[in-house]
């Protein structure tokens, strides 16, 4: 009798974890509905400087990445796509490189042929954005400048696409 109740009970608290993990996914995380923090900040390849304000009445994508993070030079290709893709229907892609050596992040925007601007970040930019602590971290910004969604880890194409497309 006491096995089945605690395998009822193991039962129980993995189907509670799952359902904790999907609400997680799925809810729209730190920031969202409030106004989304402006920056200026330089293209790593021509030092262009860069601000949230000049997007305004665009989607916004912001891409946190750090130059040795593998999951994050993997989304990195299907985030090119969606910018090219997006861009002439009011898309704005940013890649915002954290805690990396410019030199390192040139090589690899060349490397991977990136055709969005990515920027040097600073600690400010991560503090403001809600203490970037996992890489990558996608924020995504409505056409009014408002946080709409805050994602952490590595999505991939059609996952952004759905949580894109119905902002544009």
């Amino acid at each position: 009798m006491a096995h089945k109740s605690f395998r009822l009970s193991w039962t129980m608290a993995r189907m509670l974890m799952v359902a904790v993990c999907v609400l997680a996914l799925a809810s729209p995380g730190w920031g969202a509905g409030k106004a989304a923090p402006n920056f200026s900040l330089k293209d790593v390849l021509q030092g262009k400087e860069y601000s949230l304000s000049q997007f305004k009445g665009k989607v916004v994508v912001i891409n946190f990445f750090t130059f040795f993070c593998g999951p994050c030079r993997d989304e990195m290709p299907d985030l090119n796509q969606i910018h090219n893709e997006l861009k002439g229907k009011g898309l704005q892609m940013l890649g915002i490189a954290l805690s990396s050596d410019p030199t390192q992040i040139r090589f690899l925007v060349k490397q991977l042929g990136l055709e969005y601007p990515v920027l040097t970040g600073n600690d400010k930019v991560s503090d403001d954005y809600g203490s970037i602590a996992v890489v990558p971290t996608t924020v995504i910004i409505d056409k009014e400048g408002n946080v709409a969604q805050r994602i952490e880890g590595t999505r991939k194409k059609a996952v952004f696409m759905k949580l894109i497309e119905p902002l544009l």
